[in-house]
């Protein structure tokens, strides 16, 4: 019951007291309770206390109704203001000390919750900070063995008995009837091969060997070129001119560039052992066509050629360049030829030009054209070479490279309407040659007429060509070849 306020003693705390109590709220509890005074004696007896602390419980609208009219207050302000300082005091203080009910369910809840936080706190200790199974780890990373597969067990295949009779391989009449597999006798093996000598290598020649050089090692160049049958002449060590023949047909011959030096290619292959002989060089083309659009390689050279003067004699002809070549058949019917025509009273006849290689026949082509230019300065290179190309032949066009054509001349003279010109066309054909280019068939051959022009082609071709008016790019077309 609460008691009355009538007989309730005078509030510890005046007004200003209790004002300055609750202003410490908003400033700190600590300040406000240091700022207390001491408590020699409670403020409230126990009894109060509880009385005060229960209404709280029970729901401040009951505690209200049961307060009398505020005609006289219940609780003065000091009163008010000490329940309010209560709870600053701290709660538990008031509720340890009030007699209620639920008290016992409080603390049993709270020791539930302890517990249970203590059971967590010590699963999750047991689960984060053990140890881990370092076996169990390398059992889970480590790759699995493979049990190894057992090799079959090989099957021994027997050997075939020599002249087993049938079934001995199967037991059938013992295995003394099988006889042991006789063994090669050492007497009959397979004698080993000898080892091949290995050949000694050839000598790199250090020169260059070219007409009018000597030594021991022309000698040897020579002995080799007779060895093969390109030199008739014995072996002195001096280079001449028939020694630069025979050089010259062993170049072409074997396709290296017939230029009449023995340079390191030639003198190589000359010794190596694997060169072409003279009985081996394949046999001239009399009728081989040479024009613009069948061409020869720079290369490309007759396998028999000599030097003019070595096989017509002054007598017979002049050679205005010394030591032309030309092939050898046709100078040989080159001197019939002349001969012929010196019985007949016509003499005085030149060779100007025969055989040419690759490389003098541009020269040739470069000649013409800088002299076109410096009688002409404001014509241009290409009006210059087209110019060329009516009277001289491009580089591998030129029948002089096959050593089958002569330009035939008099000294001083042009040989156009000379007598020399006129016997030579009238009897040509008898000794294998043709005039190659005439005004009549210059749309064929490509190039102006040219008297003096002679090419070599056989007796017999020679006949039907100008029998028939033909040129030679005609012939070779009509009988196919």
């Amino acid at each position: 019951m609460r008691p009355s306020p009538s007989k309730r003693a005078d509030p510890a705390f005046t007004s200003a007291e209790a004002c300055k109590t609750s202003s410490s709220r908003s400033r700190g509890r600590s300040r406000a309770i240091s700022d207390m005074p001491k408590r020699a004696e409670p403020a409230f007896t126990s009894a109060e206390v509880r009385e005060t602390s229960s209404p709280r419980s029970r729901g401040r609208s009951r505690a209200i109704s049961d307060m009398p009219k505020r005609s006289e207050p219940a609780f003065t302000s000091a009163e008010v203001r000490e329940t309010s300082g209560s709870r600053s005091r701290g709660r538990s203080r008031a509720i340890s000390n009030a007699p209620n009910k639920r008290q016992p369910y409080g603390k049993l809840l709270a020791a539930s919750g302890i517990l249970l936080a203590v059971v967590l706190v010590s699963a999750l200790m047991t689960t984060f900070l053990q140890a881990p199974n370092l076996d169990a780890l390398a059992d889970a990373t480590a790759v699995p063995s493979v049990e190894p597969t057992p090799s079959p067990e090989p099957t021994i295949t027997p050997t075939p008995a020599v002249y087993a009779p049938f079934g001995a391989q199967y037991g059938y009449g013992g295995a003394n009837l099988i006889p042991d597999t006789p063994t090669p006798n050492p007497a009959t093996s397979v004698p080993t091969a000898a080892p091949t000598d290995t050949p000694a290598p050839t000598a790199v020649p250090t020169r260059t060997l070219k007409k009018n050089s000597t030594g021991e090692d022309v000698k040897k160049l020579q002995q080799a070129l007779i060895d093969l049958g390109y030199l008739a002449d014995a072996a002195d060590g001096t280079f001449g001119a028939n020694t630069q023949e025979a050089v010259t047909r062993f170049q072409a011959v074997n396709g290296l560039s017939a230029d009449g030096l023995a340079g390191a290619k030639t003198q190589e292959l000359l010794y190596s052992g694997n060169a072409l002989s003279a009985d081996q060089a394949p046999k001239p083309d009399f009728l081989i066509l040479v024009n613009r659009q069948h061409k020869l390689g720079k290369n490309d050279a007759p396998t028999d050629l000599v030097t003019i003067e070595n096989v017509l004699s002054a007598d017979i002809v002049k050679v205005k360049y010394s030591g032309t070549k030309a092939d050898r058949t046709a100078t040989e019917a080159l001197g019939q030829m002349l001969s012929a025509a010196i019985a007949d009273g016509v003499s005085n006849f030149q060779i100007s030009s025969a055989y040419r290689t690759y490389s003098e026949q541009q020269k040739l082509v470069d000649n013409s054209v800088a002299k076109y230019r410096k009688n002409n300065p404001d014509w241009s290179r290409d009006r210059c070479l087209s110019a060329t190309y009516n009277t001289v032949a491009p580089a591998g066009t030129s029948e002089h490279q096959t050593g089958l054509a002569f330009d035939i001349t008099v000294p001083g003279v042009s040989f156009t309407g000379t007598q020399q010109q006129k016997w030579l066309h009238a009897h040509c054909a008898e000794y294998g040659f043709i005039v190659r280019f005439t005004a009549e068939k210059q749309k064929l051959t490509g190039f102006v007429a040219e008297s003096w022009h002679f090419r070599y082609v056989g007796q017999e071709a020679a006949a039907v060509i100008t029998q028939n008016g033909w040129c030679l790019e005609e012939y070779v077309e009509k009988m196919g070849l």
